[in-house]
């Protein structure tokens, strides 16, 4: 009897080492390989794919569970019973991302409880790819309420000219008229019905600044509260607002304090680009002064409209905005944190 015991004792140790060495061997020659833009903008959606490789090996593997944790912050993982070898298995989510920053690699596991599923086996993987989160561009309400863009408010040498004004109507065709401002469309249908052709009446030109600076900063009372996402949104706020002036066309003169006040010109898309690649990494500034802001603004030039942004409350440094720039527009970070809420474009992992 006790030999028929320690035969018995001797077989299960035997299948339970033999199961932890298909386990183990199960996991070997696995890779896996992460696909999706380099560069997002926070909070917008974008398609990631994640790819998991098996090399040539004497026998296939089987349920296997991985993933990989984007930026530490949202995963892609999925489930496969079997992956014969020299294939692969992928894995594809539309997913978006909140935290602004950037890392150059990022890790995945690879999980089985194959064959008995009485033990988890568990590998992980550093995988090398870089991914960027830009800040968003969200322009703040007091751009639509401000004059910069009005049309009829020329400020001797502060505005230019804009090409065309608003459209106001369709007139008949009269001789001398250009052939550009025939509206073709309504032409064809008036020519249906026995008329003539039409043609697009616009407001007079209207004026808007020829450049604008822009100041960042972090200024506010002692006893003011310092809050992480007020700095997150007043930098997509600073995004918003110099991506509608770079589209206006009006050149922009960046001055931020944790730049060190250094003035950044900003007159493409390109080079707004350049700045939110560089503001993807961009940390708060430690401590400012209020001198420090009153001398950025005594840099400005008093022909340029003025645009204040921080993530302090207003009443805290309003009263340094100098009163000599007419067009000043300071924004509220308080109101903005009312409509601030958005919903997230997110998706199902779909295996492949």
């Amino acid at each position: 009897m006790d030999g028929a015991m320690a035969a018995i004792g001797l077989a299960a140790w035997l299948v339970l080492a033999f199961a932890v060495l298909l386990g183990v061997w199960n996991l070997r020659g696995l890779k896996l390989v992460c696909g999706s833009p380099a560069r997002v903008d926070a909070a917008k959606g974008f398609e990631a794919r994640l790819e998991l490789h098996s090399k040539g090996h004497v026998m296939d593997r089987f349920l296997l569970d991985f993933g990989v944790m984007l930026m530490g912050e949202k995963p892609i993982s999925a489930k496969v019973m079997w992956l014969a070898s020299a294939t692969a298995a992928r894995a594809v989510r539309w997913l978006s991302l909140k935290q602004r920053g950037k890392e150059r690699s990022q890790w995945g596991w690879i999980c089985s409880r194959f064959p008995l599923g009485l033990f988890s086996f568990r590998a992980e993987q550093r995988i090398e790819h870089e991914i960027g989160v830009l800040p968003a561009e969200r322009v703040p309400k007091e751009m639509d309420l401000c004059g910069f863009f009005m049309d009829g408010l020329p400020m001797s040498g502060m505005r230019r000219a804009v090409g065309t004004g608003e459209w106001k109507g369709l007139r008949g065709w009269r001789s001398g008229d250009s052939v550009r401002s025939i509206a073709w469309p309504a032409s064809i249908r008036s020519h249906a019905a026995g008329g003539s052709l039409l043609v697009r009446q616009d407001e007079p030109p209207g004026f808007k600044v020829s450049a604008c600076a822009v100041v960042f900063h972090s200024f506010g009372r002692d006893r003011d509260l310092i809050r992480p996402d007020r700095f997150e949104r007043a930098l997509s706020l600073l995004c918003g607002v110099i991506g509608m002036l770079v589209d206006e066309g009006v050149p922009v003169c960046l001055l931020t304090d944790f730049w060190d006040w250094d003035e950044i010109r900003i007159d493409s898309r390109r080079r707004l680009a350049g700045l939110k690649e560089r503001l993807m990494s961009v940390k708060r500034a430690d401590w400012v002064e209020a001198h420090d802001v009153s001398e950025a603004f005594a840099r400005i030039e008093t022909q340029r409209c003025l645009i204040v942004i921080s993530d302090m409350p207003l009443g805290s440094w309003e009263h340094l905005v100098p009163r000599t720039v007419s067009d000043a527009v300071t924004v509220n970070i308080e109101k903005q944190e009312k409509s601030a809420r958005r919903k997230f474009q997110t998706g199902k992992a779909v295996f492949r």
